[in-house]
């Protein structure tokens, strides 16, 4: 395979995005793919959390608001003063951090896993996600303690970025606190813009890690069950020799990344906001037609349920096929650039003529030989 530049492997990965998930398209087919991709975006997990999160808040906290005032003595108070809801809560703390973390660690290890399933469907085009989850469970546990490791590490320095930060934050914050409602907001705000900017910088720093490990670290433990210190020497070589277009690549990935991420929430938006004015429309008409009968009641209460529950899961699949389209591109541009410069994956996107007819299993362990070398082409199998 021909070494690509960051530009020229642009086409090839829209190329390699449609062939994976939709041709032939299968609506169930494509969102199995679409699926096992979303789960591999950090991105995912937090709009698949966080909405929930807000609306729980939403529905609670409007009916706690009004239980206490400053006034009066406050739960905080009563829990401060009794000693046994104090060990309670201090118990109910610890519980919570570790359910936290074990659900942490559960979810790194299932996106570090898909992470080589979505390898698997996007190299070799198979479409077979089972066949592809156990192919990979010696090297994904090698990438799980990459991951746990740079994760730890990470923490050590977002705390050194942002400690002095959130402190200065505190420090202008102290006196305008005791200054009450007379207190000069500008202050604040002067000390905010720089906590801002050094939040946005550790995301986009962690963006920058867990994109590199994903794209040119993962394909060698992959392909040849390559350990961390292979990995890392054939990364730093790819540096050495092509600094600039690995830079350019980076940039790359994560602007046409984002403005597809964008276009097709824009495109999901607007479907929704068509259909959810359709579906108004249509509800306000049953409404005037049969609310003034017991029976017209139970109709619309029973079809308001209904197209409910197909709202939440037709928006569910439209945000697992932004995400699933997203990541599958953001994968086969990865492979389509690194193919170029590493070989053994470059030979299984685009195999020699005189091999093409041969199947290829991975991954192909460094201690035995390859029985197949590349795929047949059929139509991959729903499961």
């Amino acid at each position: 395979m021909t070494s690509l530049s960051p530009l020229d492997a642009l086409g090839p990965a829209f190329r390699r995005t449609r062939e994976v998930l939709a041709q032939p398209f299968r609506l169930g087919f494509f969102l199995k793919i679409a699926l096992v991709a979303a789960l591999t975006q950090p991105s995912f997990y937090s709009m698949s959390l966080s909405y929930p999160t807000q609306g729980a808040q939403f529905a609670v906290l409007p009916h706690l608001g009004g239980r206490s005032s400053f006034g009066e003595s406050s739960f905080a108070d009563h829990f401060l003063t009794a000693p046994r809801l104090a060990v309670f809560g201090a118990a109910a703390l610890v519980v919570g951090v570790l359910f936290a973390l074990a659900v942490w660690i559960v979810l790194a290890y299932l996106y570090c896993r898909l992470r080589f399933t979505l390898f698997d469907l996007v190299v070799f085009k198979r479409g077979r996600v089972r066949q592809a989850w156990s192919e990979y469970g010696h090297p994904a546990w090698r990438y799980f303690g990459l991951v746990i490791l740079v994760s730890l590490a990470f923490m050590v320095v977002a705390a050194l970025i942002l400690g002095p930060v959130v402190l200065n934050l505190v420090r202008v914050m102290r006196p305008l606190i005791a200054a009450g409602t007379n207190a000069n907001p500008f202050p604040v705000l002067g000390a905010m813009l720089p906590l801002i900017a050094a939040i946005f910088g550790v995301v986009a720093l962690w963006a920058v890690i867990d994109a590199l490990m994903q794209d040119f670290l993962l394909p060698p433990m992959a392909i040849e069950d390559a350990p961390l210190e292979s990995a890392f020497a054939r990364f730093f070589t790819l540096l050495k020799n092509s600094f600039g277009s690995v830079v350019l690549y980076v940039l790359l990935r994560f602007a046409v990344g984002i403005g597809l991420n964008w276009i097709l929430l824009l495109i999901v938006f607007v479907g929704l906001l068509i259909a959810g004015l359709a579906i108004f429309g249509v509800g306000f008409l049953l409404y005037h037609a049969l609310w003034a009968s017991v029976l017209g009641q139970v109709v619309c209460v029973a079809l308001a349920i209904v197209v409910g529950f197909a709202v939440i899961v037709v928006y569910l699949a439209a945000m697992v096929s932004v995400f699933g389209i997203s990541a599958v591109f953001k994968q086969s541009y990865a492979v389509y650039f690194f193919g170029g410069r590493y070989s053994a994956l470059g030979i299984r996107l685009e195999p020699p003529p005189t091999l093409a007819s041969v199947d290829l299993i991975p991954p192909m362990p460094a201690n035995e030989p390859p029985t197949d070398l590349f795929p047949s082409g059929d139509t991959p199998a729903v499961w």
